[in-house]
């Protein structure tokens, strides 16, 4: 019989591979959103304007903590299941829908939806003056514009603050399948409104499409999906134990600021002042770079921050600190070698996605630089997402919000000094600055959980020459064929260069992570055998 322990790491697997593959979905989705923005209006000052839109919602959803409300949530409803499943008859079922966990989540609901709703109507009024505030470098024309982009996606923020705290309700009881739909759907909004906008010739199809993405994804599946487990029952705002014990948890998160966040605001308004496409080159690079840490990073941290929270809550200390150093070193090996492909061959990656339509060569070529120095910081990137909801899922927001402002703050400086040398110096400060978040997080993780960071510093010490190897054959590939491919069209060439690099890659991954016993190939290459084989 397993024991709990390799049974909780066993289930954790299956969710992560569950959560990877919606993740890789919604990235899929959100490359074939990108595609078609691209391919309509190519990196241009509309496309700067629609990217530099979403900025005001992203950050009333930051200082609702709307990003982090599940995770703010979940160690709260953990103890009320912990405290209700324990007070059951032995043998019985878990609980399911009860009366205090309507009465908790319904107190805490109404409060956030009232100040959620207080700051659309806020942001609704005064959107050219915050606009005005962020992308200094727009002419009036360009900020009219992008405040009234801004306008039709700001009430999405409503849908996604209360689908966050009933996806928490869900998470608390190990249930995932409404954040696995999420993203799916939002992003499936964004395309479908962007393809009836481009009839129009009217960009703010993407922005409607955002709008109802977010009301069908975030808001409508996760409340149907929660119906037999909570009811939501509208009250009036109140300061009790309960809301208070949850913005105990939720201010840091709130008044506090992260790199995670912070990053894509900073290329926004640093990128204003530069050459017209800027933010867009840099966005479609930041796109293509998030695609192996949701897939990664995102994936884990997701599922591994609600088992955390589970084992917190029942006391079982070592067994976390185990899941947790496992996961993290799996996610660290992996990521590096993945970022050491992007960084390898660039070019290929940007030219073959994103090269159509109006998204001309120069486009790829700009892009492509500043994937580079994002692609660096991947690993450190991925790790932050499981760090941060570890340490969220056992309550421990705090020190994490004083950790990671007091980076962002010291890292500030370096971002205003490497705008001078564009896009390229935007990315190599974002992800310099993500090394010393995950650096200060690890910190407070072995602190505070018990981390091994023995265990992670030899996973990461296997990958490196993994790495570094597979990157040199895959960059040796890719150069011998640039000269080398004529009469062919460019999505072709890019697919040859792509294919080939990549083939030599995965062999010197394969060979090498299986000599080195690289942390996570395993798993890998045991999922993938046992799905096609």
């Amino acid at each position: 019989m397993a024991t709990g322990g390799a049974s909780s790491a066993r289930t954790l697997r299956v969710v992560t591979i569950l959560l990877a593959a919606s993740a890789l979905l919604s990235r899929l989705m959100g490359y074939g959103r990108d595609l078609l923005l691209n391919s309509l209006y190519g990196a241009t000052e509309l496309t700067d304007i629609y990217r530099a839109s979403f900025t005001v919602p992203d950050m009333l959803n930051y200082l609702l903590a709307g990003g982090a409300l599940t995770v703010s949530l979940l160690p709260q409803m953990s103890r009320v299941y912990a405290r209700l499943d324990a007070a059951q008859p032995a043998g019985s079922p878990p609980v399911t829908r009860h009366p205090d966990v309507d009465r908790v989540f319904s107190k805490i609901a109404s409060t956030l939806l009232v100040a959620v709703t207080i700051g659309v109507i806020i942001g609704e009024i005064f959107t050219e003056t915050l606009v005005g505030k962020i992308v200094t470098g727009f002419s009036a024309e360009e900020i009219k514009e992008t405040a009234r982009l801004t306008r039709i996606v700001l009430p999405a923020q409503i849908a996604f603050i209360f689908g966050g705290l009933v996806q928490a309700t869900l998470l608390s009881r190990q249930r995932f399948g409404a954040l696995a739909l999420t993203p799916l759907l939002y992003n499936g909004g964004i395309i479908v409104g962007g393809a009836i906008g481009a009839y129009f010739d009217a960009i703010e199809g993407f922005s409607w499409g955002a709008l109802i993405g977010a009301v069908v994804g975030a808001l409508i599946v996760p409340v149907v999906v929660a119906r037999d487990q909570v009811r939501f029952r509208p009250q009036l705002p109140s300061l009790n134990k309960e809301v208070r014990t949850f913005l105990w948890t939720a201010a840091p998160l709130m008044i506090g600021v992260s790199l995670t966040t912070v990053d894509e605001w900073l290329g926004v308004h640093f990128g204003s002042h530069l050459a017209e496409g800027s933010i867009s080159w840099l966005n479609s690079a930041r796109r293509l770079m998030l695609v192996p840490i949701g897939l990664i990073g995102t994936a884990a941290g997701q599922a591994t921050g609600a088992y955390v929270a589970r084992l917190h809550a029942e006391g079982q200390r070592d067994e976390l600190a185990k899941l947790l150093g496992t996961s993290l070193a799996a996610v660290a090996a992996l990521s590096l070698v993945v970022s050491a492909f992007m960084m390898a061959v660039p070019t290929p990656i940007v030219g073959l996605l994103f090269e159509h339509g109006r998204f001309g060569p120069d486009d790829t070529l700009q892009t492509a630089a500043a994937l580079v120095p994002l692609s660096a910081g991947i690993a450190a990137w991925s790790a932050q997402a499981v760090l941060a909801r570890a340490l969220y899922g056992v309550g421990d927001t705090w020190r994490p919000m004083f950790a990671t402002s007091a980076v962002t703050l010291a890292i500030f400086p370096i971002y205003s000094w490497s705008a001078r040398f564009g896009i390229v110096g935007l990315a190599a400060a974002g992800s310099l600055g993500m090394l010393l978040q995950v650096l200060t997080l690890a910190w407070l993780a072995r602190r505070r959980l018990g981390l091994d960071v023995r265990a992670i510093g030899v996973g990461v010490l296997r990958a490196i020459p993994v790495a570094a190897l597979a990157a040199l054959a895959a960059w040796g590939v890719e150069s011998a064929l640039v000269g080398e491919l004529h009469g062919l069209g460019s999505s072709l060439t890019y697919g040859v260069r792509l294919v080939s690099s990549g083939l030599a890659w995965l062999l010197v991954v394969a060979v090498m992570g299986t000599w080195l016993g690289l942390p996570g190939l395993q798993t890998v290459k045991g999922r993938l055998l046992r799905r096609f084989m």
